[in-house]
């Protein structure tokens, strides 16, 4: 694995409780994701309007994202919660100027770390902000108050990676996705450094189309409403910046209470920080990061409604709505030109509510309500794109590596397509690599009726293609390289001894994944001692050599 294990420990106890199936996996995910909902309706609550609070809620709830991962087996829920909790949590710790609080977030954010490493601290400059500038204590206080929280967090990130990095490495498994068997080396390796700045372009990457790998990275600021991640998270991306600027605005002329500071400029800076990152960070993206952004966008969006439905008496706060919902009209409907499900004459429909909301609220209206009316008009046309996708998605099975929210889009050279295409094996590699190869009925029986002493009925890989055999075949399946066959693990030693133990039964080759450039040194050395030493069989168009006796 190249994640830490704490969002599968939760769904070990699932399995513990209610057998191994698709529904006790999902069963914690829809349950998290409920629970981050709540939190951000009592977030907003606390010190907003239930309106504002409602809102926040509903637009988490049914970002086509958090939907998706919902009912999907990421470790991304179980972050959003954690991280959600270490919010709350800091929130009280400033309002209350009780340290207690901020420990019980810095140890949030700990736990945090055990489910998806680096991710999971995209929220600590809120927080060290919020807690630097509204709590009330003495400076010195806050920096004592600050380091203790900050060694928390350290202590509890750090203690499961440096239990397992003591561990001798034959005595554990290889730490997925490291090139020296280490988690440290892992998390600012490949789940940080790595997915910051740009590398290099992978050798793999030579095999993509080339309208999908582009002249260059697509990192920018409208990178989320491209037609690759728009129906994650663009519906609402334009009002969710525009409230935020509005937000940092209203704090510096300080027409906030103190409450509403605290939660305004935590939700302010989260957005910052989250939406810098994704838009800015290297070719190593995948759609699903856009759940980091649905929480602060949820906020900042609700705390943006309170200060729309508040009565405007300044002409320069009336503008910037307009405009506001002006450009959060447009950016909506070219979200709904992405995908094929949507009718882009509904889109139409709404795009004309909200312009005609918009020029309903450019000057005081007439009669009582006008505004209040048109305010609401406004909000629900924009909330109605996200609504229908999230639909979609929730009634669109999934499996794989990627998951993608909505539909297939318009545009035929886009993500969507080309995963779509991987399901019928076109790209073969891709589909090993992205969704695995399941076993024909003729190799999975081969594979089920092997000598129960061999500790691995059969090894392939990549680690996808592993995982379906395993579940085709209710056998162990030994992937070799690891997930994507990049890992030096197991060595060419290690396999020869266990193939002389008779441990491994078969190997099942996998003729597109070794054309693919880049492959583990030890996965091709491995793949050629066994043909040199082995007579293959042809089951059923399969590649299969015996290795037991």
């Amino acid at each position: 694995m190249d994640k830490p294990p704490l969002s599968l420990w939760v769904m070990g106890i699932s399995v513990w409780l209610f057998g191994f199936n698709s529904w006790s996996i999902l069963l914690p995910q829809a349950i998290l994701t409920l629970g981050s909902t709540l939190i951000v309706y009592t977030l907003v609550r606390r010190c907003f309007p239930a309106h504002s609070a409602l809102l926040g809620a509903s637009i988490f709830a049914f970002a086509p994202i958090t939907v998706l991962l919902a009912r999907y087996n990421n470790p991304d829920p179980l972050m959003i919660f954690l991280m959600l909790l270490a919010v709350y949590a800091g929130v009280r710790a400033t309002e209350t100027s009780a340290p207690r609080w901020l420990m019980f977030a810095a140890f949030l954010l700990g736990l945090g770390f055990m489910a998806k490493q680096l991710q999971a601290f995209l929220v600590l400059p809120a927080l060290v902000f919020a807690f630097l500038v509204f709590v009330r204590m003495p400076w010195r206080q806050r920096i004592y108050s600050l380091a203790a929280a900050g060694a928390i967090v350290i202590g509890v990130s750090l203690a499961w990676p440096l239990t397992v990095d003591a561990t001798p490495a034959e005595q554990r498994p290889f730490v997925g996705g490291s090139t020296n068997n280490s988690v440290l080396e892992l998390t600012l390796g490949y789940n940080g450094i790595d997915r910051v700045i740009h590398q290099e372009a992978n050798p793999t990457t030579a095999l993509l189309p080339q309208e999908l790998r582009g002249p260059d990275s697509d990192a920018g600021f409208f990178r989320l409403l491209n037609r690759n991640y728009g129906q994650e998270i663009g519906w609402l991306l334009a009002p969710g910046v525009l409230s935020t600027l509005a937000i940092l605005w209203r704090l510096f002329r300080r027409r906030f209470n103190r409450p509403q500071s605290v939660l305004a400029g935590v939700s302010a800076i989260w957005m910052i920080t989250t939406y810098g990152m994704l838009s800015f960070m290297g070719n190593s993206f995948h759609s699903y990061y856009a759940a980091s952004l649905a929480p602060p966008l949820a906020l900042a969006c609700a705390i943006g409604a309170f200060m729309m439905f508040e009565v405007r008496k300044k002409a320069p706060a009336r503008i910037y709505l307009v405009v506001a919902l002006l450009l959060s009209a447009i950016c909506s409907y070219a979200m709904w030109g992405l995908g094929v499900a949507l009718p882009l004459e509904l889109g139409t429909v709404i795009l004309v509510v909200v312009l005609l909301s918009a020029a309903l609220l450019t000057a005081p209206a007439p009669w009582p309500h006008l505004e209040q009316v048109a305010g609401a008009a406004a909000v629900c046309g924009l909330l109605v794109g996200p609504v229908a996708t999230a639909i979609i998605t929730a009634g669109t099975p999934q499996y794989g590596s990627n998951p993608l929210t909505g539909s297939v889009t318009r545009s035929e050279n886009t993500l969507s397509h080309f995963l779509r295409d991987a399901k019928t094996g076109a790209p073969a590699w891709v589909t090993g690599l992205a969704l695995g190869h399941a076993p024909n009925a003729a190799v999975a029986e081969t594979i089920m009726a092997a000598d129960p002493a061999c500790t691995w009925g059969a090894a392939t890989y990549p680690g996808q293609t592993a995982a379906r055999f395993q579940l085709a075949t209710g056998r162990a399946i030994l992937p070799l390289g690891g997930f994507a066959a990049l890992d030096p693990s197991p060595r060419l030693e290690q396999f020869q001894e266990w193939v002389e133990l008779g441990r491994v039964c078969y190997l099942v080759e996998q003729p597109a994944q070794l054309e693919v450039p880049g492959n583990s040194g030890e996965l091709m050395a491995i793949q050629a001692w066994v043909r040199e030493t082995f007579s293959p069989q042809d089951i059923d168009g399969t590649t299969v050599y015996r290795l037991a006796p």
